[in-house]
């Protein structure tokens, strides 16, 4: 469920951003009065090297679901004049709105509006915020999808969603609970937190005096993964025995399963997935393969590892 984006990826995107920072900076512009419940856009610039227009968005999901508390989380939107689509790239756990900049380069220049943005506890703004690996995603998701749909320049074209890892089985939720894509391409969505958690407590080892062991009260953690108390122990367990380390991202593990919420999904879907994927087996995602009801295509990569296709 990591989907991080390492050392080469993560580099080049940074040098891709700053690019787009510093030539932002030739051209700013008047803040349109653009302001819903979902979100609003702060500040405008002229991208002069790109021939396009970039937006910074707050946008404004609720706290929890059937909240009407609402968080603060920060966006970027590239646009284009004659851009015949728009696109919502949702970033994996680990990531954030900078990281996934490189991925803008999947999709040709000028054709395609792009946004990105920051899931709740990764990026800016993160204090008090816990990460649910796509049970409240789903609502950031929602957020920036319905800005998208309201946006004066981007309301009558299409809209798609990219996802991958966390950020694909949060826009499953998403699109499950509201459907605001025309089409989904979902790269390595896991197929529930439950699975996902079970996977990684049975792939977990002790060593003792040059001997192997399974991890100890295996089935109790998973019987009781979601009490607070048996949380804290698994991901202590983690970061211990499988050198998870969380990056201080604040992490509330919940119930959240994309192979039921698929059933609900009929816009048309693009999956994507590694043979060697190490975190998720492709039969979990032809579960949520087979469970989704429109047009679907699936390719199975030769990905070495989690999102490497």
């Amino acid at each position: 469920m990591q989907g991080r984006v390492y050392h080469f990826k993560t580099i080049i995107a940074g040098i891709l951003v700053g690019i787009v920072s510093c030539s932002a900076l030739i051209g700013k512009q008047t803040v349109p009065d653009m302001h819903d419940i979902h979100g609003k856009i702060v500040e405008v610039r002229n991208d002069l090297v790109k021939g396009g227009i970039v937006e910074r968005v707050k946008l404004y999901p609720k706290a929890e679901v059937g909240s009407d508390k609402r968080i603060v989380r920060n966006g970027i939107l590239m646009r284009y004049k004659n851009a015949k689509a728009t696109v919502l790239i949702c970033h994996g756990f680990m990531c954030d709105k900078h990281d996934v900049g490189l991925l803008r380069r999947l999709f040709p220049r000028g054709q395609y509006n792009l946004m990105t943005f920051d899931f709740r506890a990764h990026g800016d703004n993160r204090k008090g915020q816990y990460c649910t690996f796509g049970k409240n995603e789903a609502l950031d998701v929602i957020a920036a999808g319905s800005f998208l749909r309201n946006h004066p320049d981007l309301k009558n074209k299409p809209l798609f969603v990219y996802g991958f890892s966390m950020g694909a089985s949060s826009a499953i939720e998403a699109q499950a609970k509201k459907p605001l894509f025309d089409a989904m391409i979902l790269d390595c969505p896991f197929d529930s937190s439950e699975k996902a958690i079970k996977r990684a407590l049975n792939s977990l080892k002790m060593s003792l005096f040059g001997y192997e062991f399974d991890l100890p009260g295996r089935q109790f953690l998973q019987k009781y993964a979601f009490h607070p108390y048996v949380q804290s122990f698994i991901k202590a367990m983690f970061k211990a025995v499988a050198n998870f380390d969380t990056h201080n991202i604040q992490i509330n593990l919940r119930p959240v399963r994309p192979y039921l919420s698929a059933k609900k999904i009929s816009a048309p879907c693009f999956f994507i997935h590694c043979k060697k994927d190490e975190k998720i087996p492709i039969p979990a995602v032809k579960t949520i393969f087979n469970n989704v009801t429109g047009p679907k295509r699936l390719w199975i990569t030769n990905g070495r590892r989690h999102f490497d296709s």
